[in-house]
């Protein structure tokens, strides 16, 4: 999955592709440290309940997503939670502060587009066809989501 060949980003801008236009937005990487070429998300948290816990054992997440009912129970281990009831302490609001981080997108239903970024492939790299891997790091739950596509480099 590319673990030996990192690709960097070709683009400073992220592409917001709606069913009738696209939208460019502005992106955030790191250029330094351990998460250097990484790049955030454009769009800000505005979860109610960005948190997540593991269920005690003998019971089970009341969250409502595909899935996470019977039979499978997947939100067992990361069951979604208001971060202040969960974890006494922390802030009644933990998501983004609109204020800080606005929406470019002005609060479109995420289900209506997607990102696409683009990425450089190095001209050293023989043509053939291989496994591109890439992951998501959450930023306010311990979750990470990776995904993994077959290509043919031309």
């Amino acid at each position: 999955c590319f673990q030996r060949t990192p690709l960097a980003f070709a683009s400073t801008t992220h592409r917001a592709l709606f069913a009738d236009r696209v939208v460019e937005l502005p992106a955030t990487q790191v250029d330094s440290g351990p998460a250097e070429g990484w790049m955030r998300m454009p769009l800000p948290d505005r979860d109610p309940h960005p948190c997540d816990y593991e269920v005690p054992p003998g019971e089970h997440c009341s969250a409502r997503c595909p899935g996470c009912g019977p039979p499978w129970y997947a939100a067992d281990s990361a069951c979604p939670a208001n971060c202040a009831k969960a974890f006494p302490g922390l802030p009644s609001v933990a998501s983004a502060d609109p204020r800080l981080f606005p929406d470019p997108l002005g609060g479109a239903d995420f289900h209506s587009f997607a990102i696409e970024d683009t990425l450089a492939v190095p001209s050293s790299l023989l043509p053939g066809e291989y496994v591109l891997g890439w992951r998501w790091d959450c930023e306010l739950t311990s979750q990470v989501w990776s995904s993994c596509a077959d290509i043919t480099v031309v």
